[in-house]
């Protein structure tokens, strides 16, 4: 059973997450809480899971109530769910350990995927969020000592984040699927990562957005 607590100090939200998540046999709404704060005491309290932690609350938002969890509960997922789909807002959460980032207007199923995959210890990224990411990545630039990026390898990136097959990335580069593979292979040894999604994260936890 996977235990769940509802962050959002809008009583309408919270309400509707509940009645979308109280159907399935394998989850569990243990609590809600209205801001960062009283998310921080409720997980003192009880034992949660997946954390749904909106972004914007007064008094402490959920960046901070989120570096706090997952510093002081590390077996505690943070799934982000807010209207919130900027690049820094994005980072910000990443940064303070969260594990998912879905919009509010996400359907049924994929709130579902997102919770199902952070408990599972995989971080899940909704499709307008990868998007987003990979948008401002190919524009960004470079800092410290971070490996630099050919236009390609971030033309690459920007595509594997909106789930290009290989063939259809090789259609848009014009060039072969051995090519395709092989930006591939330099993008992950050169970010030091295992899939596209650590990609996206270190390109953001870098500082490239």
């Amino acid at each position: 059973m996977i235990r769940l607590l509802i962050v959002d100090d809008h009583e309408m939200i919270r309400n509707g997450l509940e009645a979308l998540l109280s159907d399935e046999s394998d989850l569990m709404v243990a609590g809600f809480a209205t801001d960062g704060a009283e998310a921080i005491a409720q997980c003192q309290k009880m034992e949660i899971d997946v954390v749904l932690m909106d972004i914007m609350m007064p008094d402490m938002d959920g960046v901070e109530a989120t570096a706090h969890i997952t510093r002081k509960h590390p077996d505690t997922k943070v799934l982000v769910v807010t209207i919130n789909e900027q690049g820094r807002y994005i980072k910000e959460a990443l940064k303070s350990g969260a594990s998912g980032y879905i919009l509010k207007h996400s359907g049924k199923d994929e709130i579902l995927a997102a919770v199902r995959t952070v408990t599972a210890g995989k971080p899940y990224f909704s499709g307008d969020v990868l998007t987003r990411i990979s948008d401002e990545f190919a524009k960004g630039e470079p800092t410290g000592n971070n490996p630099l990026l050919t236009k390609k390898e971030a033309e690459v990136l920007r595509l594997i984040s909106l789930e290009f097959s290989n063939q259809e990335m090789a259609d848009h580069l014009d060039c072969g699927m051995r090519t395709v593979d092989t930006h591939k292979r330099n993008l992950i040894k050169k970010l030091e990562v295992k899939n596209v999604v650590g990609l996206v994260k270190y390109a953001m936890r870098a500082g490239l957005l």
